[in-house]
């Protein structure tokens, strides 16, 4: 498996989880290469049996894929928490640097890494390390712009994307940040939260990857 190849299945899982349809437009637009390229590449994965492709959610990974990205997830998130954690790197670049090593460290150093971080349950990120051997469950799965009801929230995951990383450290905003969400402009796809008295008005490309829970008034 070489680490293009990784890469467009972390993207397609990405995909599925904001997007309704997996296209080869999106997949292009989020990987920044050529849609023949994509073209090719989908074609591949498709002989393999890592995707599928269905009329109505487009790219799909198939059982095989699902394992192998799971897999992908498990090595590079516990390699941020490592890198959090133990050599204190800034939130952008944790992303970078594990976007490297998790195509070259070894499923051995990862289950000795793993154990010596005492089994964490979730990446930097808020996102949900799997054990070995399952399918990546996530457990925060509820989007800003799913979101129907005004009221209090708190950030519990975002994307793991340098851009979308480097919005929310522009506009002071962290994983378990309490927001209140005000309003939400279906019309403008626009979504507003008030942090530290700070009004921010979120457009819906951000809100699809930033996930909430809901906080109850005591």
């Amino acid at each position: 498996m070489t680490p293009n190849k990784e890469d467009y299945l972390k993207c397609i899982n990405e995909l599925g989880e904001s997007q309704a349809k997996v296209t080869n437009k999106g997949i292009a637009e989020l990987m920044g290469v050529s849609a023949p390229a994509v073209s090719e590449m989908v074609k591949k994965m498709s002989n393999e049996a890592l995707i599928a492709k269905d009329q109505k959610v487009g790219y799909h990974l198939t059982p095989k894929g699902l394992l192998l990205v799971s897999e992908l997830y498990r090595k590079h998130r516990l390699i941020e928490v490592f890198l959090a954690n133990e050599l204190h790197y800034s939130p952008d670049e944790i992303h970078q640097e594990a976007e490297v090593l998790e195509h070259i460290v070894s499923t051995t150093f990862i289950d000795r890494l793993e154990e010596s971080l005492g089994f964490p349950k979730f990446c930097p990120h808020g996102g949900t390390i799997p054990q070995k051997g399952e399918l990546l469950q996530e457990i925060h799965r509820q989007p800003l712009n799913h979101i129907s009801e005004l009221g209090t929230y708190r950030i519990c995951r975002v994307h793991d994307e340098v851009h979308l990383l480097n919005y929310l450290q522009e506009h002071h905003l962290a994983i378990n940040d309490v927001v209140e969400l005000v309003k939400q402009d279906s019309y403008a796809k626009t979504h507003t939260l008030i942090h530290n008295s700070q009004t921010l008005i979120i457009p819906e490309r951000v809100a699809e990857q930033i996930y909430l829970e809901k906080i109850e008034s005591l």
